[in-house]
């Protein structure tokens, strides 16, 4: 009996590996939140909402999950001192992936801080690309905002990340 858990014991330990990694990056193991919870989460009070087109997500607020809410990665970044209250938005490039366009719009105070970086558009027509853009995206978001375009690519989503970038890079060349 030894000899055989000796032999089994490598395909045992592969498969548990394998079961938690389908386990922990598999969105449809995983409850979505409730509409509105992460907005609630980050003192944002505005709604949700649903991309009417299920082509692309024409707001960061919005996503073709009526589950999910691509604004979740917004946070309050205490810049309003700085002029974020009135300031100004720009709309980058919309850069072609495979899947669809990605578009970045970053908004700047008076004293040309960046206050704002989030997706106006990206690929949301198909559930796979749904997934797991409503994934990666607040993460682009969020990662743009703290280190600009010098930001980490999303795994799994790098025709998005790097999409993303070049869109970012587009307003950055503007001004």
């Amino acid at each position: 009996m030894s000899e055989l858990m000796r032999r089994a014991a490598p395909g045992l330990a592969l498969a548990g590996i394998a079961l938690s990694t389908v386990w922990l990056f598999d969105p449809a193991l995983h409850p979505q939140p409730a509409p509105g919870a992460a907005a609630a989460a980050t003192g944002d009070s505005s709604d949700p909402g649903t991309s009417g087109d299920g082509g692309t997500s024409p707001d960061a607020g919005t996503s073709s999950d009526p589950g999910t809410s691509s604004d979740a990665g917004s946070t309050d970044t205490g810049t309003d001192a700085s002029g974020c209250s009135a300031a100004d938005t720009v709309t980058g490039d919309a850069v072609m992936t495979r899947w669809g366009p990605v578009q970045v719009a970053m908004s700047f105070a008076a004293d040309g801080s960046v206050c704002d970086v989030h997706a106006v558009a990206y690929p949301a027509n198909d559930p796979h690309s749904a997934n797991l853009n409503a994934m990666a995206v607040p993460s682009l978001d969020r990662s743009a905002l703290q280190v600009g375009v010098d930001f980490d690519a999303v795994s799994g989503a790098t025709y998005t990340s790097e999409a993303y970038r070049q869109s970012m890079q587009s307003i950055l060349d503007q001004r």
